[in-house]
């Protein structure tokens, strides 16, 4: 906001809409900043004009911001064995755990043995995400095994507690190169599980996300489904 105000240089209370619009329009913002510093914008004048400060909210001329939709980028497994097959012992975990469990880099790092768990089926890993949220992941035996033997933090911060997210993000990105990162990974869990089950809710839960539209961005369309429209297309002769 105080960008803002040298911008119009003057009394905020004197502001207009059109000078908003003017302002916004001479920005070359990308999508993400303009719609934060629209927000930002609404957020002030609405207070203003609910204080009494101003009569007016001349942030109610601002356009809405579309962001575009980013598109699924699954991690192909041909490039996760090419990354397995030099990796470290730990390495090796960082990679499992990003595209068999759909983990976070944040969630990754932290991973302790005692978030293991047994039930009636099999093992899974308790996961604490984005705002302390915990879910359940299913993993296979041996994964199991290999957490449960760690016998404290997976991956050990240098003096005390847990490595630091961008450890695993660095190495990641390193192993699997070509622009390819734990996301990527991420993206290929919901892929595959949402493939073998067709159940977008269970992958929302199992990726942690609170709205089911967040998920939609992370699958990508199984091919066979895309033969399959094709063939369905095709005229008859």
């Amino acid at each position: 906001m105080s960008a803002l105000s040298r911008a119009l240089e003057g009394d905020p209370r004197d502001v207009e809409g059109d000078d908003l619009l003017a302002h916004f329009a001479a920005k070359d913002w990308k999508p993400e900043t303009r719609k934060g510093a629209k927000n930002a914008c609404v957020s002030y004048f609405r207070w203003l004009k609910a204080s009494g400060r101003s009569e007016a909210d001349p942030s109610e001329f601002l356009p809405t911001v579309k962001r575009p939709e980013p598109h699924p980028r699954p991690c192909p497994d041909v490039v996760i064995l090419a990354a397995l097959r030099k990796a470290t012992d730990g390495e090796r975990l960082m990679l499992r755990l990003g595209a068999e469990c759909g983990l976070r880099r944040f969630e990754i790092a932290k991973v302790h043995s005692r978030d293991v768990m047994s039930d009636l089926v099999g093992w899974s890993l308790v996961v604490v995400g984005k705002g302390d949220k915990q879910r359940i992941v299913p993993i296979g035996d041996d994964l199991a095994l290999l957490i449960r033997s760690a016998n404290g933090y997976l991956f050990p911060g240098r003096w005390s507690g847990h490595a630091e997210s961008s450890y695993v993000g660095r190495h990641l990105s390193d192993l699997l190169g070509d622009g390819w990162t734990a996301h990527s990974l991420r993206h290929r869990y919901a892929t595959t599980t949402y493939a073998a089950t067709r159940d977008l809710l269970l992958v929302s839960k199992l990726l942690g996300h609170a709205l089911v539209e967040t998920t939609q961005r992370y699958i990508a369309m199984p091919d066979d489904r895309l033969r399959a429209a094709v063939e369905a297309t095709r005229l008859a002769a």
